[in-house]
């Protein structure tokens, strides 16, 4: 939403921003490949309103190294059956990442419109069988929407070839048609996500048969910074950014009778697209967070065990590697090192290795208790170094936030007693615990300065050191009720440390305590505040942006705020400190409604919220809406699909853009 102040000089005004954006894109786009007539080759289809597209041209791009700039490789006319072939010159590497657009041509017998423009995401792929349609376009658009400007699509590794892979979540680029893991549960039917890919595919489709206001679409996908999309391609790159921007005005083009069913039967609070991964539906029970790896894969802990016993569940011994982006979205399993129903906890070092603190989550019957007093350390490759038992130096209890700070530096909030404890440079054994009381210490964030802060969920305040663990001067910093039941800390480029204000969660960090979730009906007066803790120690708060028990926090690369929410299904959008990526300019003011965030029906009760390379927006469904306390967890991993500025991973430290 706000990717654009980075890419063009802010002074510039928006219809100046939006004519360089144009101009640019075209001049990058227009150098053109000479393709081999013995190279790899493509043989399409281009499809629109259900039918060929007769005399449309198709380009094919390898993808640049920022946005906004691009290679033409080849260009192509389809024929009478809108069938073409074009061929990948064998000077793209292995590593380009290549798409396709096709415009123009007619459909049985009348002109395709100006302002239809289709496309399609290759990726990695060289050869083959290809469609593209209006399905194709949209699983395109939202995938690559950071990556994009004007339709023109480039960006650094790994989060473009990422993000150019996530379509094959939501299409068959071979057959133009949804993609198993779409109609599938955990998705399908049992989400609004079908519907809404229906409803925007239908919006294009009848941009082409004229059966809605293509003109009153391109208006309502207008992004924050008043760039309008030229056509339906754009739009789908500019939607994700803005979702919220005019929501009924895109609802209110989808055809009488669309083109894909099921479409909505309403208006979204916002147009976003998201996906839920669980697994093999038994793997996940309560993910606590998520971390990426340098390859911009996803790990994450696991409160506990699945079982078909809910009283019986025992404490989670798994730590999860996803790939989203591959076929089969497979994801391995580690265990060892000590894995011991890990919280909130999960980290990545300088080393590139994985980090989890163990909580020790655990069901009421289960016959083995958690020890709830170690971390566990794997390689980048999964193997645990961490004996059986974890690390239990410190000593540590009930630990939840681990964070690596620049140095290399492991911080552990230690929940049970009351304290940070510090591994210098990852050595366990070397392992200190400050002197200070964090009355229920619950998460760690380091800010440009070096400094540490811990939120403090019993105290309502959030507690400063330097890196060698000196109190800062004016620590603890804050107080009720611009601190209130702090959970999640997060920091951002500009030297302030976010903290996500629950307002009402008490974090049980003892076997005689219990977490009391709020109840449903309760939610509509469970608001909750961000603070900002600034270098300086100044604390301000912010509220709206249908913040519901915030729970985690993440910074995104342009500095903006997102938050996880305990109840209400949303996921929270503020602006952050860097007022020229904030679209009003002000500091901590909502993006997402105020009413519902960016709501989504396949979330449930979310801890973790983080931001990778390719823009997307992960949460964890940790507990179900309705808890039960035998058995309260949640079944795994969501992502909303290039909603927010990259950030460059691990992230360590304070966030970069990549």
């Amino acid at each position: 939403m706000s990717r654009q102040p980075n890419r063009l000089a802010l002074m510039l005004t928006t219809a100046a921003v939006a004519a360089a954006l144009t101009a640019t894109a075209n001049a990058n786009a227009t150098a053109t490949a000479t393709a081999s007539e013995t190279g790899p080759r493509f043989t399409g289809t281009v499809i629109a309103d259900g039918s060929a597209v007769r005399g449309a041209t198709v380009r094919l791009f390898a993808a640049g190294a920022a946005p906004g700039s691009a290679t033409r490789l080849a260009t192509e006319t389809t024929d009478a059956r809108g069938r073409f072939t074009v061929r990948v010159p064998q000077s793209v590497d292995a590593a380009d990442v290549l798409y396709a657009t096709a415009r123009g041509g007619a459909v049985n017998g009348q002109p395709v419109p100006d302002s239809v423009e289709l496309a399609a995401s290759l990726a990695d792929l060289r050869k083959g069988k290809i469609t593209i349609d209006e399905m194709t376009t949209v699983a395109a658009g939202y995938s690559l929407a950071q990556f994009a400007v004007a339709g023109v699509v480039g960006g650094p590794s790994p989060g473009l070839e990422n993000a150019a892979r996530m379509p094959r979540n939501l299409v068959d680029v071979a057959r133009g048609e949804p993609a198993k893991f779409l109609l599938q549960p955990p998705n399908g039917t049992a989400t609004e996500t079908l519907s809404t890919f229906n409803s925007l595919a239908s919006i294009i489709a009848g941009c082409v048969d004229g059966s809605n206001d293509c003109d009153a679409f391109l208006d309502a996908a207008t992004d924050a910074w008043g760039t309008r999309p030229g056509t339906t391609w754009q739009a789908m790159t500019l939607l994700p950014t803005n979702p919220s921007g005019d929501a009924p005005g895109v609802f209110a083009q989808v055809p009488a009778e669309p083109r894909f069913t099921p479409v909505r039967a309403s208006a979204p609070s916002a147009w976003v697209i998201a996906l839920r991964f669980y697994g093999n539906g038994h793997q996940f029970n309560g993910p606590g967070n998520v971390a990426f790896d340098a390859q911009g894969l996803v790990w994450a802990n696991d409160n506990a065990t699945f079982s078909p016993q809910p009283k019986k569940v025992c404490p989670g011994l798994d730590l999860f590697r996803l790939d989203p982006y591959s076929h089969g979205q497979p994801m391995q399993v580690f265990r060892g090192g000590g894995l011991n129903g890990a919280g909130f906890g999960i980290a990545i070092d300088t080393r590139d290795h994985v980090w989890v603190s163990n909580f020790g989550f655990t069901g009421s019957e289960c016959p083995v208790a958690p020890t709830s007093n170690s971390v566990s350390e794997f390689t980048a490759g999964g193997q645990p170094i961490s004996g059986d038992d974890g690390y239990l130096d410190g000593p540590l209890s009930w630990p939840q936030g681990i964070k690596s700070d620049v140095d290399g530096n492991l911080w552990i909030a230690n929940c049970g007693t009351d304290s940070a404890v510090v591994y210098p440079g990852g050595d366990h054994s070397l392992a200190e615990t400050l002197d200070t009381e964090i009355p229920k210490a619950f998460d760690v964030a380091q800010n440009t300065d070096g400094n540490i802060l811990v939120t403090a969920n019993a105290g309502d305040q959030v507690y400063g050191f330097d890196p060698d663990g000196t109190p800062l001067p004016g620590s603890p910093f804050g107080a009720y009720p611009t601190i209130d039941k702090p959970l999640g800390a997060a920091s951002d480029s500009l030297g302030n440390v976010w903290v996500s204000n629950s307002g009402v969660i008490d974090i049980p960090c003892s076997t005689e305590e219990t977490l009391e979730a709020p109840a449903p009906e309760l939610h509509p007066l469970l608001h909750g505040t961000v603070a900002r803790v600034g270098p300086d120690g100044a604390v301000a708060s912010f509220g709206g942006a249908g913040m519901t028990v915030p729970w985690g926090i993440a910074v995104d690369g342009d500095d903006n705020l997102w938050v996880a929410n305990f109840a209400g299904e949303r996921l929270s959008h503020l602006c952050g400190a860097r007022e020229s990526t904030c679209p009003s300019g002000e500091v901590g003011d909502p993006i997402s409604p105020a009413d519902d965030g960016y709501s989504f029906d396949g979330l449930q009760r979310n801890t973790g919220v983080q931001v990778d390379p390719s823009g997307n927006v992960w949460l964890a469904n940790n507990w179900i809406a309705v808890p039960v306390q035998t058995d309260p967890f949640g079944d795994g991993l969501v992502v909303y699909l290039g909603m927010a500025a990259p950030v460059r991973a691990p992230l360590i430290g304070t966030p970069e853009q990549p």
